[in-house]
């Protein structure tokens, strides 16, 4: 044979044309060969299945709005079906730096399958993934999400959420209080009046200010609660990130909370990264599942996190079913080490009266119009106080007091559906759900810091690993359906004597082509 003989001709399929007419580099991974065999009996052969159905789910998606976000003219660049088909495949394989799917992309068979054998470098990762920001964080996914539900045969009636915490790219090392702030600020701004056409200094003109403002927000906001903001602390170079407790056990650092809703097939439907709140970005994600799966959510299954009034009043506008327990455990009102929580206190709403754990009555004492920034409340108290024996355990001061707040009703009423059997039995099954998606995410995919810096870059980071996880589901879906499949058909001719299986792992198996 020639050198060469096997490979194709030049440009035979490498340039595929858009919509639009431009022209884009989408070459056929069938036209690649190692040496005499082709890569996709390869591939068969040693019973790598993966990337077929990657490259096949991603080839039925619509491209035209990323291929819009081109230039018309120009050098042609790489199809956006081969950019994120590697990108989303990399970060399966545990591989998420621009570096390292560069690498992938020259050494790994199955990559070369699923973009069709191009090889970018990092710089044209890095430059597809921030020119495609909107896209991936929003209509894409949603997009991608709708297919996975049918490719799994699950819906979004059902959803549990959960949040997690995940450290900023910013380093702990230069976080700064509020004099340290100032001062900054104060250099920043006389080396910049002293270069006006420095973009640099005015650069760092621009991030001590806005670290300042945000530091001057959150030290606000927690004055008006009555909590001490003298120790707050904000990042130099990140100042959107939060510094607050990290997962198992790493301490105080910077970081992200991101947030997802699932379905009982732990299908992502919904995701989301707030700085540090979990509750804020639930009726976004609320939304983004019923894009994606054509259906109102129902019955939604929260962690202890959630329990707060205004949650509980959106989900009683939105007509959804929610379990949510005030404690750690299902049907148990919330306990202290110290002192007994206000759960423990059962209000009676023909007496307006509160009951304590020792039976004594709890009578209004005193109302509380409130402000703009602290709401109202009626207080509630008895004289029995002095004479309990459990006075220890129950208050520091000579009474014990219960305020009740607007939409203190809701969460009573949501007291009383968890020690429900029935609601206790459902709720079991949040767990399951929701809690293997951010350990597939940090054990598989290696995803326990953010790479980016600012809340837009990060929760472009995260939109993708979420996209790469929603993948793998349909992959699952679909080999454990072949495979029941082969099983079911083969099994009774290799045994006679075993009765016939009906493997029924999908209730909705995706219909495959030969």
């Amino acid at each position: 044979l020639k050198l060469f003989a096997m490979l194709p001709e030049a440009g035979s399929s490498r340039h595929s044309p858009s919509a639009a007419g431009r022209v884009f580099i989408d070459p056929d991974p069938a036209a690649l060969y190692l040496g005499q065999l082709s890569l996709q009996d390869h591939l068969r052969a040693t019973g790598i299945h993966e990337p077929f159905l990657l490259r096949r789910l991603l080839g039925e998606l619509d491209w035209t709005g990323f291929e819009a976000r081109y230039a018309p003219a120009g050098r042609a660049p790489y199809a956006p079906r081969s950019m994120l088909g590697l990108i989303l495949y990399g970060i399966l394989q545990g591989v998420s730096s621009l570096r390292g799917l560069e690498r992938l992309a020259r050494l790994d068979l199955g990559a070369m399958w699923v973009s069709g054998g191009v090889c970018p470098d990092h710089a044209n990762i890095g430059r597809f993934i921030t020119l495609q920001d909107e896209l991936l964080t929003g209509a894409f996914f949603i997009e991608l999400t709708r297919r996975v539900l049918q490719a799994t045969g699950t819906g979004g009636g059902s959803v549990a959420g959960d949040g997690t915490v995940i450290e900023a790219a910013c380093s702990h090392y230069g976080l700064l209080k509020e004099e340290a702030a100032r001062q900054r600020l104060a250099e920043a701004r006389a080396a910049a009046a002293q270069a006006p056409a420095d973009k640099r200094q005015q650069a760092v003109l621009a991030q001590s200010q806005q670290a300042h403002e945000v530091l001057q927000a959150r030290q606000a906001a927690r004055a008006s609660k009555g909590k001490a903001s003298d120790q707050l602390c904000i990042g130099r170079h990140e100042p959107e990130a939060v510094v607050q407790p990290l997962q198992r056990g790493r301490g105080m650092g910077p970081s992200y909370k991101p947030s997802v809703l699932a379905n009982a097939g732990r299908v992502v439907v919904g995701m989301a990264v707030d700085p540090s709140s979990e509750t804020r970005v639930l009726e976004t994600m609320l939304a983004q599942s019923a894009a994606s799966s054509g259906e109102a959510v129902a019955d939604l299954l929260l962690d202890a996190g959630y329990f707060s009034a205004p949650l509980l009043a959106a989900c009683v506008a939105r007509n959804i079913n929610l379990l949510c327990p005030e404690g750690q455990v299902a049907g148990q009102p919330k306990r202290s080490d110290k002192y007994f929580p206000k759960g423990q206190f059962v209000y009676d709403e023909y007496r307006d009266a509160y009951q304590c754990p020792q039976q004594q009555w709890l009578t209004p004492l005193d109302r509380y119009r409130g402000n703009d920034r602290q709401p109202g409340y009626v207080r509630y108290a008895t004289p029995m106080c002095r004479d309990c024996p459990v006075q220890a355990q129950c208050t520091r001061g000579q009474r014990r007091a219960i305020k009740r707040y607007a939409g203190d009703e809701l969460k009573d009423a949501l007291r009383g559906v968890m020690q429900q059997p029935p609601a206790q039995a459902f709720y079991v099954k949040r767990q399951a759900m929701v809690e293997p998606v951010f350990s597939a995410l940090r054990e598989r995919q290696g995803l326990n810091r953010f790479r980016r810096r600012g809340l837009a870059g990060v929760r472009r980071e995260f939109a993708l690993p979420i996209l790469a996880y929603n993948l793998g589901r349909a992959v699952v879906a679909w080999l454990t359906f072949i495979f029941g499949l082969f099983a079911a058909v083969f099994e009774p001719l290799a045994f006679p004597c075993v009765s016939r299986r009906i493997v029924g792992s999908n209730p909705r198996p995706l219909p495959l082509a030969a």
